[in-house]
């Protein structure tokens, strides 16, 4: 690959980092809905999104004629790697998400398991000895501070949250953590359609034998709506195309680009549910939006200098 695609790579990552964090954010808004509107709870939600995004993504690759979709039940050493993904990076991810916004809010639940940021930071630090970037450091010190202030106000006591919604979301944060950064030689090995897929079965399977819930409340056509648009938006999409922005940018990188989840679900909190934002939040936002725009005007430059360099070098 020249220099010249990988800039244009990069300009690609970007923007599907981007749309996972939008639809993400989406996504947990549509959740708060079902729960306030119905008598869905966040274990059923989580059965139907992954149950509905493993199913279509395997048809997806038997329509493909995919050998690798089989063969990752071959070998023990995949299988044991696929089910602790299944367990940890995709159930753990999108049941205690949605576990954290139940007991809170969808602003509330994104912006706690956002703190995710800042473990792939310290992880990727100590464990691969990659010392990130200054822009890199002071965009994530941005976007933590942002979620920060959106989450207390600025003031440790203000922080108005249940013990459950707190718990929830910092293990999601930690579930997510292992989702960015676990899967990559499953992807390499089987591609990402298949791996998503399998694993999103298997965690739907697994969470309603664990917990038992063999019956679903009834569900009019506006809840059934949200519940597969929260499945194709919330899942489906960006837990697939989010593996391919990681491979792309890294995911120290991803991970600020897709702070925008938080500010979505905020926005999208307020215009749609009617949930009131002060100027610390509104500070938060900015802060968020900022640590974005900072890698991004960084990329680009890093991008431009690139093509010039390999311009210049031209007959």
């Amino acid at each position: 690959m020249t220099n010249t695609q990988t800039a244009h790579s990069q300009k690609f990552g970007i923007i599907l980092v981007l749309s996972c964090g939008i639809m993400w954010g989406i996504s947990g808004v549509l959740g708060q809905y079902i729960f306030q509107a119905s008598d869905v709870n966040s274990i059923q939600l989580s059965i139907i999104r992954q149950f509905i995004s493993g199913i279509v993504l395997l048809f997806i690759s038997a329509l493909k004629k995919d050998k690798k979709a089989l063969s990752i039940w071959s070998k023990p050493k995949s299988v044991i790697s696929l089910i602790f993904f299944s367990l940890t990076g995709v159930m753990g991810v999108q049941f205690t998400y949605f576990a954290s916004i139940e007991h809170s809010n969808a602003a509330t639940g994104t912006v706690i398991q956002f703190t995710y940021i800042i473990m792939i930071l310290i992880y990727t630090a100590i464990f691969m000895h990659k010392k990130p970037q200054n822009y890199e450091t002071i965009s994530v010190i941005c976007a933590f501070a942002g979620i920060f202030l959106i989450a207390t106000h600025g003031r440790l006591n203000s922080l108005a949250i249940s013990f459950p919604a707190l718990f929830w979301g910092l293990i999601s944060a930690v579930c997510f953590t292992i989702y960015c950064l676990y899967p990559q030689k499953l992807y390499n090995s089987y591609g990402l359609v298949n791996v998503i897929g399998w694993a999103s079965l298997f965690a739907s399977i697994i969470l309603l034998l664990v917990t038992r819930t063999f019956t679903f409340p009834h569900m009019n056509i506006q809840i059934l709506t949200a519940s597969l648009a929260v499945a194709i938006v919330g899942s489906l999409i960006p837990f697939t195309i989010y593996g391919i922005g990681i491979s792309i940018l890294g995911s120290v990188k991803a991970s600020l680009f897709v702070t925008v989840e938080p500010v979505t679900s905020a926005l999208l909190t307020w215009l749609v549910l009617g949930t009131k934002f002060s100027g610390m939040d509104l500070a938060g936002f900015l802060l968020i939006l900022g640590s974005i725009q900072m890698v991004a005007i960084q990329t680009f430059r890093n991008e431009k200098a690139i093509i010039q360099a390999e311009q210049t070098r031209l007959p």
